[in-house]
């Protein structure tokens, strides 16, 4: 018997793992389902509907920009800068300081929308 993987199929591109299962997941509609695995304060765990979400929408952002901000760097696209007097900060390719904010955005809107995350870790 063949068991199909528990992690979707990432032939399709090459980003790691994942950050294509999330991008997959969210495009299938599961956003609201990743959301609910995130750790949370205690209020943010007692929410429902549009609070939960709005609760959730800062925490999923970070995640995929931390996931965006590591791919970039697996790439050799985006460096870590560190320093002795101030926290590591990540140097990212020209034009990304504009663009990389506003993918993940999209992302976790309520109608998300996965295509500026994917194509500008394509480019």
């Amino acid at each position: 018997m063949i068991v199909p993987p528990l992690v979707p199929d990432c032939s399709r591109t090459t980003l790691p793992r994942a950050l294509t299962a999330a991008l997959d997941g969210i495009d299938a509609g599961a956003l609201w389902q990743i959301a609910d695995r995130l750790p949370k304060s205690d209020e943010a765990g007692t929410a429902t509907g549009r609070a939960a979400r709005e609760f959730a929408r800062p925490r999923l952002r970070a995640g995929l920009l931390q996931l965006a901000g590591g791919e970039l760097v697996r790439q050799g696209q985006a460096r870590w800068q560190l320093s002795w007097t101030d926290s590591a900060t990540l140097k990212l390719p020209e034009g990304y300081e504009e663009t990389l904010p506003a993918a993940p955005d999209a992302a976790v809107e309520d109608v998300p929308d996965t295509e500026p995350l994917r194509k500008l870790l394509a480019a």
